[in-house]
């Protein structure tokens, strides 16, 4: 396809001050895995495909609703998890994300599930981790989902914090549950910090 240069957002560029969003909760990986082994229960995977079957176009459009310039750095949370797509943009944007753990969305009777561990979460631990401060503050399960891969995972934005208040009115409008999970710091060596 072909796009304007103007008319897109990069994992880079977030800004110290920025505050965080993410619009759609985590989980899918722990609870697919699961589903694989008999262990979820049907309400459990029934929320998760209706995470997964949400498009990413109504939280696009409403950022994209925002005063110019004002969404600074974009990514969608897919295979690296929120710790590995999060630990990506504060590197391209030579800054540290601070992610308040207890305001991370997460799909129902995913939490109970995050004992059940995928290839690709240990893959992604090992990889991410080195780069994440905070670790021995979070419990295991909740630890888990912040490094579990995503299926068609939301978008993990970094807006202006002069419109956060207006994002949260078009996300609204346009029908997405999306979280306000945190701020961009200035680097402080890591790129994530959990509290």
């Amino acid at each position: 396809g072909v796009v304007s240069p103007d008319a897109i957002w990069t994992n880079a560029g977030a800004r110290p001050g920025d505050v965080l969003f993410l619009t759609k909760p985590i989980g899918t990986g722990v609870i697919a895995t699961a589903v694989k082994f008999d262990r979820a229960s049907r309400e459990a995977a029934d929320a998760a495909i209706d995470v997964m079957v949400q498009l990413n176009r109504g939280a696009a459009e409403a950022l994209m609703s925002l005063p110019a310039g004002s969404v600074h750095a974009c990514t969608d949370i897919t295979g690296f998890g929120l710790v590995g797509h999060g630990s990506e943009m504060a590197q391209g944007s030579s800054a540290t994300l601070r992610i308040d753990t207890s305001a991370v969305p997460l799909i129902p009777g995913a939490l109970d599930l995050a004992s059940n561990r995928s290839g690709g979460l240990k893959t992604n631990e090992e990889h991410f981790a080195a780069n994440v401060r905070g670790m021995e503050l979070v419990a295991p399960p909740l630890l888990t989902l912040l490094f579990d891969p995503q299926t068609s995972g939301g978008l993990l934005a970094a807006v202006d914090a002069r419109v956060a208040d207006q994002a949260v009115a078009a996300f609204a409008a346009a029908g997405v549950n999306a979280a306000r999970i945190g701020t961009v710091e200035q680097s402080s060596g890591a790129a994530i910090e959990l509290h």
